[in-house]
């Protein structure tokens, strides 16, 4: 669980809001993978932490979908 005011919080919203506000999506270090429950969807580390932000997107839409604490495998 992610507590409000904590470095790791903080590293979670950076990610969050580059996501936001990218011009193309999935980024160049984003990759696709798939997790029970959730399925498929792409991921982006956040930096500097050992956590992953799995988003879904369309042309008009971000959705954040989880945040993980181990390292999703890639689909290839």
């Amino acid at each position: 669980m992610l507590s409000g005011g904590t470095d790791r919080a903080a590293a979670v919203g950076r990610t969050i809001g580059a996501l936001a506000v990218a011009t193309a999506l999935p980024g160049p270090s984003d990759y696709e993978a798939t997790i029970h429950p959730v399925g498929k969807a792409w991921v982006r580390r956040v930096g500097g932490r050992n956590l992953w932000l799995w988003y879904r997107f369309t042309d008009e839409e971000l959705t954040l979908v989880t945040v993980t604490i181990e390292p999703p495998i890639p689909l290839e």
